[in-house]
């Protein structure tokens, strides 16, 4: 079986279509990472109702691991039409940090409450076991570890790193870098840095790095404290980690193909004036990266 990873949404905030958004796609995210007979889930957009009708047609995943870092709505709202979770045989476990007291049983039975949705928890056929999170307590899955920081943005929220016997992966949605800044890469302080300092140490063994840069410096201005990164912000962290494979994801509603394909550009040319050895490319749905 091929080891990979695999974006069934790569969008932010809402799911969007239409012309505009046919090449990169609509879906929010969420991500099959496949490694041998291990199926790990991360996050629970839009794009996860394509995936479960995938996994329906294969028959072969009799236990899943959905890695939620937040719940917000964006990666969560696939969940109730994740085709598995209506399947008596199917066993998943849901791992998500508390939220504001509430463990992640609490949440999801949040999710599937009279007022948002018609099936509720208890209607649910496959077993679900519920597990929290806690930054820097890894879970292991053998062949695979996952550990999980906290990362810049509302609320309780975690990055990934996923690690398999021969690689490092880094998931990170949703991270504000250099909260507040608005200068270029050349000229950031020490100070501007520190705040980061352990999410860098953190992130530093990866090699692959998939971190958002939802907003164009001007757009930032605007932006600051939203939890989301500018494009030149989020190059720092590259640049810091020294990570050489850098993917990026979480693509606002508003940013249209001809939007992501300048602002992949535009990560290009900042990454080679600041001289970071480092290919970044911008996700589309359905990309899919092999993993060895």
């Amino acid at each position: 079986m091929k080891n990979y990873l695999r974006f069934w949404g790569t969008r932010g905030s809402c799911p969007v279509s239409g012309a505009p958004y046919r090449v990169y796609g609509g879906n929010t995210c969420c991500l099959e990472v496949r490694y041998g007979n291990v199926l790990m889930i991360m996050d629970a957009g839009t794009g996860i109702r394509q995936l479960g009708d995938y996994l329906k047609l294969n028959q072969q995943d009799t236990h899943i691991h959905l890695f939620l870092g937040h719940t917000h709505w964006d990666h969560i709202i696939g969940f109730p039409f994740f085709e598995p979770i209506y399947h008596p045989g199917t066993h998943i476990t849901l791992w998500a940090p508390a939220q504001g007291g509430k463990v992640c049983r609490d949440l999801f039975k949040d999710l599937l409450s009279t007022d948002f949705f018609p099936i509720r928890l208890e209607q649910v056929r496959a077993t679900l076991e519920f597990r929290t999170t806690q930054p820097k307590t890894p879970v292991e899955i053998p062949p695979l570890s996952v550990d999980f920081h906290l990362t810049q943005h509302p609320g309780i929220s975690h990055c990934f790193k996923i690690k398999t016997p021969n690689q490092t992966i880094g998931y990170v949605t949703d991270n504000e870098m250099l909260l507040g800044y608005h200068g270029p890469l050349a000229e950031i302080t020490p100070e501007a840095i520190e705040p980061h300092l352990d999410l860098i140490e953190f992130l530093a063994p990866c090699d692959i790095l998939v971190h958002e840069a939802q907003y164009s410096a001007e757009e930032y201005i605007q932006k600051v404290g939203w939890g989301h990164s500018s494009i030149s912000n989020a190059a720092a962290l590259l640049q810091k980690t020294q990570v050489s494979q850098w993917y990026v994801l979480h693509h606002d509603p508003k940013h249209t193909d001809a939007d992501l394909d300048f602002f992949q550009t535009t990560a290009k040319k900042i990454l080679k004036e600041n001289n970071v050895a480092c290919r970044v490319e911008w996700l589309r749905d359905m990309h899919q990266i092999e993993l060895f």
